[in-house]
């Protein structure tokens, strides 16, 4: 989901470098190894398909009713997304074991447009011009996506790495003052603040200590352990409050545009460059997952099964826009699972997505997250957020020209956060040029993209690149 690859990685051969595949892309497993495989993924991406659409939906100030709805509602989505991005729907999809789910890229600018619209129109009209713009930006992808090649040309390593860095700031700092916020009502409230601050720091540590262990799977795992364990903490100390269960109802199913569709031209603006970002990075997580799948990773073939990866992303976003939830794209994490499994049967695929489905029909499953002490969400998402913003970093160190690079980050950072001023220092700007101006991401990608073309390249100073992983 982090990860960006390029496709001239492992060029030597076209293929999977590597020879532990047991289950190739074709093959059929047994139902028992079958449903083991689909577990293990389930367990590298629950948590994050879960977190993003309750981030969104506590940073848009959404009822508890509608946060539980947005969390069903995407895991559904993503069940149905995995599905054609499995068994393609014509050119719609990769047909690789790509697991899709909702789009942490999408946070910062789902939560910054909800604020700038609030007040203006009601609860109802701002769903649905959000999901309408998000919807048009799905659409642009589709069309892009059969111009790929032409389109890594404009967003290329620095401009991508320029936008995940920015992205990881602003989610960083976002998450900052939402824990600062919870430490204070918690106070108020009569409850300890400090224990919030202490669960967050401990459900870093934990999740960090995890990640660096040799056991690769408890690296895969990190996320969940970390949170679970805290989760027993928090329970423990009786800080988890379970009467959001009395509001859930006992099933779930989607309901299409439950929203009257509107269309802002300043969210469609503010989501576009995060759209083209993510449309970049599936290119890198198609490319791994064709790669270790033993499938080529260059030439024609190649080709068209990206970008039929990449229209299958943009669909199943416009699919997510319908049901009245958040942007997908494909998840970096299940890479990890079949390099360490040998298994990258599309089929497994197939369960994932049932397994997908069936939870987001049941509202338990989302509710338990919705019961989460604000400290611990924070602190897991802070840690999430940050890990952005290195893969950004990793992003630019595997540029041809990280001298030139950096200097475009630099330029393109400070004038996204620059420009995000302006509009509490000039009063009166259309609420269009405020949105735009006030989301640093969308101003310092716009930056970073004109610099690119602008600033000459100086071939005596190409490098070899650094590993992107």
């Amino acid at each position: 989901m982090f990860r960006f690859l390029t496709p001239s990685e492992g060029k030597g051969t076209g293929q999977a470098t590597g020879s532990r595949i047991i289950y190739g892309l074709d093959d059929n497993p047994p139902w028992p190894r079958k449903s083991l495989a689909a577990l293990q993924h389930l367990l590298a991406i629950f948590v994050s398909i879960i977190t993003a659409p309750l981030i969104i939906a506590k940073g848009m100030g959404l009822s508890a009713a509608e946060t539980s709805y947005m969390i069903s509602c995407s895991l559904v989505v993503s069940g149905i997304a995995t599905l054609i991005q499995v068994r393609p729907i014509g050119p719609i999809g990769s047909g690789l074991l790509a697991i899709q789910g909702t789009s942490f890229s999408f946070i910062g600018p789902l939560i910054f447009a909800s604020s700038e619209l609030r007040g203006t129109v009601s609860n109802a009209e701002l769903l649905g011009i959000i999901f309408g713009s998000a919807g048009a930006g799905a659409i642009v992808v589709m069309i892009l996506s059969q111009f790929l090649q032409s389109l890594r040309r404009v967003i290329t390593s620095t401009v991508a790495g320029t936008a995940v860095i920015l992205l990881g700031i602003t989610l960083v700092m976002k998450t900052g003052q939402n824990l600062e916020r919870a430490y204070h009502q918690s106070n108020n409230s009569g409850e300890s603040g400090a224990l919030q601050v202490a669960l967050a720091v401990a459900v870093i540590v934990l999740i960090s200590w995890f990640a660096t262990r040799k056991s690769p799977w408890l690296r895969l795992s990190s996320i969940s352990l970390g949170l679970g364990l805290c989760y027993l903490v928090a329970l423990a100390l009786g800080l988890v409050d379970f009467s959001i269960f009395s509001q859930l109802p006992d099933y779930f199913y989607p309901q299409p545009l439950q929203f009257p569709i509107g269309f802002d031209w300043a969210i469609f603006f503010t989501l576009l460059p995060i759209y083209l970002v993510t449309a970049t990075e599936s290119v890198g997580d198609l490319t791994a997952t064709s790669s270790l799948s033993g499938q080529p990773i260059r030439g024609p073939y190649y080709w068209r099964r990206i970008k039929n990866g990449v229209l299958g992303d943009g669909f199943n976003s416009l699919l997510a826009s319908v049901f009245n939830t958040f942007p997908n794209t494909t998840f970096s994490q299940n890479n990890g699972v079949i390099q360490l499994t040998g298994v990258a049967s599309r089929h497994i695929g197939k369960v994932i997505a049932g397994l997908l489905i069936v939870m987001g029909c049941f509202p338990v499953f989302g509710g338990l997250f919705q019961t989460m002490p604000a400290g611990l969400l924070y602190g897991a998402t802070g840690l999430m957020f940050g890990l952005v913003g290195l893969s950004g970093i990793r992003i630019i160190r595997g540029s041809p020209f990280p001298t030139r690079s950096w200097q475009i980050v630099a330029l393109a950072t400070v004038s996204g956060f620059a420009f995000s001023l302006v509009p509490s220092a000039v009063p009166g700007l259309p609420q269009t040029l405020v949105m735009l101006l006030g989301f640093p991401v969308a101003g310092g990608t716009l930056v970073a993209a004109i610099l690119e073309l602008v600033i000459p390249i100086d071939e005596s100073k190409r490098v070899e690149p650094a590993t992107l992983s």
